[in-house]
């Protein structure tokens, strides 16, 4: 919600929240629903009727660390982008950039941001996040390096890279590269952009799997240095 809730009050659902909450959810007059408002406060409510909810109380939220993670994501091909929106979402990235490299086959198309957004907004809600991450708009593969610098992680398959968990620090920026790798010319500009190299293992991921399991595990690390 976009505005302050407060207990005792009474709120209009939105329509396509409404629709989440009463068609898909099945929710009915009495049922117990939570909602977010503008402030990142969660409440407890109580469906009436078609669209309205009375706010019963604020409840307490998790004490989440201040941890910034964003994935920097060669689109996959066959619409596998909006799986890698979902999952980093349920796991916890703040921002999520599809990234235009060498060796990618897949360009955005007009709408195709939108509709990625619309995805994380859904995930959001199934995960009872307090905050939507944002889907930026797609960046040419250089510009993300050098804008992220020594804060950035290149996740690679080369032999002997250190986890990724040793070369992430808060705030991090994870990049991931298409189905067919990293351009050698791409591996010399994240050099000399400062960006680290890591890797997630000895096995050759995809392309969604790399990044959503690199959020997850940059995540796990950092979460706990900061909260040890």
């Amino acid at each position: 919600m976009d505005f302050a809730l407060e207990p005792g009050g009474v709120l209009e659902l939105p329509v396509g929240e409404a629709h989440h909450v009463l068609k898909v959810l099945r929710g009915r007059s009495g049922d117990s629903i939570e909602v977010v408002d503008g402030a990142g406060r969660l409440f407890s409510a109580e469906l009436h009727g078609a669209r309205e909810a009375s706010v019963l109380e604020e409840l307490a939220v998790p004490d989440l660390a201040d941890v910034d993670v964003s994935l920097y994501q060669a689109v996959p091909k066959g619409g596998r982008m909006d799986l890698v929106v979902e999952k980093a979402t349920e796991v916890g990235a703040a921002r999520i950039v599809p990234l235009l490299t060498e060796r990618g086959v897949v360009s955005p198309r007009e709408g195709k941001i939108g509709r990625w957004r619309r995805v994380a907004e859904a995930a959001a809600r199934q995960s009872l996040r307090l905050s939507v991450p944002e889907v930026a708009e797609s960046v040419p593969f250089e510009e993300a390096v050098f804008g992220a610098g020594e804060r950035g992680v290149l996740l690679h398959n080369a032999v002997g890279l250190p986890p990724v968990e040793t070369v992430a620090d808060n705030p991090v920026s994870l990049f991931v590269g298409p189905e067919g790798g990293w351009s050698g010319g791409e591996l010399r500009i994240a050099e000399e952009a400062g960006v680290a190299f890591g890797g997630l293992g000895p096995y050759r991921l995809r392309s969604e799997t790399a990044g959503v399991v690199a959020v997850a595990r940059a995540l796990a690390t950092l979460h706990s240095k900061v909260r040890p």
